[in-house]
């Protein structure tokens, strides 16, 4: 339930002060029910959140990877500039943040891939934050 409630938490903190994010909810998937991908940025430092939630009593273990992708507002392609390695959780919910210094006369986003597990068996979803211009 603390788990639960610092994922709203979190959430709610980052609409409240304006970040880019997306919330999705997807048709019915085995093991996850819902991701969060937010990313905000400020003096040049980002914040980057991911966010797993998936069905109590179902999911067994989450694993939450982020990606920090930028590009030139010129260019169509993305690349990945900074990356942390994947946190685990033990429980069917879990929220990861990753701090990065950013360079201006970029556009970032963040790319999360989450992993649900229901014993051996799992899925993998990647989710994407809005595009912010530093």
């Amino acid at each position: 339930m603390r788990k639960v409630c610092m994922a709203i938490l979190s959430l709610a903190l980052a609409l409240s002060i304006g970040v880019a994010g997306t919330v999705a909810a997807h048709a019915r998937l085995s093991y996850i029910n819902m991701t969060t991908t937010v990313l905000s940025v400020s003096s040049g430092q980002a914040t980057c959140v991911g966010s797993v939630s998936g069905y109590k009593g179902t999911t067994t273990k989450v694993v939450i990877t982020l990606h920090l992708e930028r590009k030139l507002a010129s260019s169509s392609t993305w690349t990945t500039f900074a990356s942390d390695p994947a946190k685990t959780f033990n429980d069917w919910t879990g929220t990861y943040q990753m701090k990065k210094t950013v360079t201006s006369g970029y556009q970032y986003r963040v790319r999360a891939v989450y992993t649900a597990f229901a014993g051996s068996a799992s899925e993998t979803l990647t989710g994407y934050s809005s595009v912010v211009s530093f």
